[in-house]
């Protein structure tokens, strides 16, 4: 294997390795490899892994599917994991690289940026947000009509956001993000200028550049910090990957934008469709 290629795919198996907090035992018992080969692996110790290692590890951690759809889709895209990861012309400039690859800034540090500079704070870690395409704004609307008429027509209490908006999902100073669309049903999560606490829906629309993040970090996320629903939408596959965690089976369910989608924080009552979208999906620019 290429040297260079090795060390790439290190630096991303410990980066996602440490993000989502899992042991060399979870990454093993997930993988079917030892946990004695896994910790060698990952640590450098063995130089020369079998490339079949990496893709059961990478499997483990959840990313392996999504990294090889992101090749596929985009074969010259610079994949960007955590500060580690910009290229001379990110958001992040300024910060310090050591405190930033460590995990280690903060709702200061993230309040220093400049206004214009889009990120979210995960766990300690910057990540420079793409702006959305034409597409992504159409879905994000009408999903966001569609939920506001349902909670006023039955005078519900719930209350749906579009980003930007900032989530202080965990309540520390370690985290920050900015959902693309959302739905808080407890008032007093709501404060003048973000939510402090976790949404009771989260719906994200996915980009190249965010998809490894949607998929897999922000799943994790999401579902540990008390989010009873999350949705993944992917326009160029037809895709609505839905979540429900108040059950203990969270397996996805998948459904494309013709289908009557049920929200399952309203027992399905509410459905959510994007068949209008779907005629622009081959006309607008992406």
């Amino acid at each position: 294997m290429d040297q260079m290629k090795r060390e790439k795919q290190l630096a991303r198996l410990r980066y996602y390795k440490e993000r989502l907090e899992l042991t060399y035992k979870d990454i093993s018992e997930r993988s079917g490899v030892p946990e004695s080969t896994v910790k060698k692996v990952l640590t450098g110790a063995t130089r020369n892994p079998r490339p079949k290692t990496f893709y059961e590890i990478e499997e483990a951690l959840g990313i392996k599917h999504v990294l090889e759809e992101i090749s596929a889709e985009s074969p010259n895209l610079k994949m960007q994991y955590g500060y580690a990861g910009t290229d001379g012309t990110s958001a992040l400039d300024t910060i310090d690289y050591e405190r930033a690859n460590n995990g280690e800034m903060t709702l200061d540090d993230y309040y220093a940026l400049p206004d214009d500079r889009r990120v979210e704070l995960i766990d300690g870690v910057f990540y420079d947000m793409a702006s959305p395409t034409s597409i992504h704004q159409m879905i994000i609307g009408s999903l966001f009509r569609q939920i506001g008429n349902y909670i006023d027509k039955n005078k519900g209490k719930c209350v749906p956001f579009v980003s930007p908006m900032d989530v202080q999902l965990d309540r520390d100073n370690k985290t920050m993000l900015e959902p693309d669309l959302f739905v808080v049903c407890d008032r007093d999560k709501i404060t003048e200028y973000f939510i402090f606490g976790a949404p009771d829906l989260i719906i994200e629309v996915v980009s190249p550049s965010s998809k490894i993040n949607d998929y897999v970090l922000k799943l994790w996320k999401y579902r540990n910090s008390g989010v009873r629903e999350y949705w993944i939408i992917d326009y160029k596959k037809d895709l609505v990957r839905t979540y429900f965690f108040d059950e203990d089976d969270i397996d996805s369910v998948d459904h494309t934008f013709k289908d009557d989608i049920p929200v399952r924080i309203y027992g399905g009552k509410l459905t959510l469709n994007l068949d209008g979208i779907v005629s622009y999906l081959g006309e607008a620019p992406q």
